[in-house]
């Protein structure tokens, strides 16, 4: 039942978020929702819930998992953990049904925020359905949704950098265009030594002292102690250029809007 930051919102679900799947009949994908759209547990308040609802007309089943999350490179990586419960760990969902599902937490807080994500998966049905006329293999798209879980540190302690680094460089290369004709791709990367996440929800890139050169809404997390990159694709600028970053998140006010300065770096040297 904890939730934060206004994140108290219903949040349906029409992407496909995992491979397509052949079904020897047609069925399109499911409609589901889930609220909230993030957890935080505590020592005090160790157990929270969540709600999945079921707009579809057929019954649905989801397997539930939470992973522990953290980040490498720049990438998310989820591990098995018993650190934070989850029942029930497979449930059906009727047409129009709703299922509240519990998170319990089994360790206490430490130094840096905990994090995880509890992944919602819907399942393949049991039996394929009779077909209807000479209908052949057709896909049915599976969803799967991750709802981030923090356990808040024991102390707050904000500390973030920010640097530009070329798109073909060492270290993080976030998914995106490698850069348009007369532009170039590269890796905004967060350094987050802070004991918290930092969640980015609006990225304003601008020249320094000149005009907006992107603007781009986006839910991106870097996580206490890590390091993400945002990948951007900017028109064509010489080494060194100042630019001016200011990022919206997900912290209280006044200290929501974030900047910073960086140098668009030079060139990574051709390979041989």
């Amino acid at each position: 039942m904890a939730a934060t930051r206004g994140m108290r919102r219903t949040f349906v679900l029409w992407s496909a978020l995992l491979p397509c799947v052949l079904w020897p009949t047609g069925a399109p994908a499911a409609s589901l929702s889930v609220a909230p759209l993030r957890i935080v547990l505590t020592p005090q308040r160790p157990v929270a819930s969540l709600t999945m609802g079921n707009g579809d007309e057929a019954e649905v089943a989801v397997q539930a998992e939470v992973l522990a999350w953290s980040q490498e490179d720049g990438r998310d990586v989820y591990q098995p953990t018993r650190e934070v419960l989850v029942n029930p760990a497979i449930f059906r969902l009727p047409p129009g049904g709703r299922q509240i599902v519990r998170l319990g937490l089994q360790v206490p807080a430490e130094a840096a925020e905990r994090s995880y994500r509890v992944f919602l998966r819907q399942l393949p049905r049991d039996q394929a359905l009779a077909t209807e006329g000479a209908g052949g293999a057709k896909l049915q798209t599976l969803l799967r949704i991750g709802v981030p879980v923090f356990v808040p540190p024991l102390q707050l302690r904000q500390a973030l950098q920010w640097r530009l680094q070329a798109k073909d460089a060492g270290g993080a290369k976030d998914a995106g265009g490698a850069g348009g004709a007369g532009g170039r791709g590269y890796s905004l990367m967060l350094d987050n030594q802070g004991s918290e996440h930092i969640q980015v929800t609006q990225l304003v890139v601008r020249r320094e002292g000149g005009g907006e050169l992107l603007r781009k809404n986006l839910s991106h997390y870097a996580l206490a102690g890590q390091s993400a990159g945002i990948a951007l694709e900017l028109p064509a600028l010489p080494p060194d250029t100042r630019l001016h970053i200011e990022a919206t998140t997900d912290a209280p006010e006044p200290a929501s809007t974030v900047t910073a300065t960086v140098l668009v770096p030079r060139a990574p040297a051709a390979s041989r």
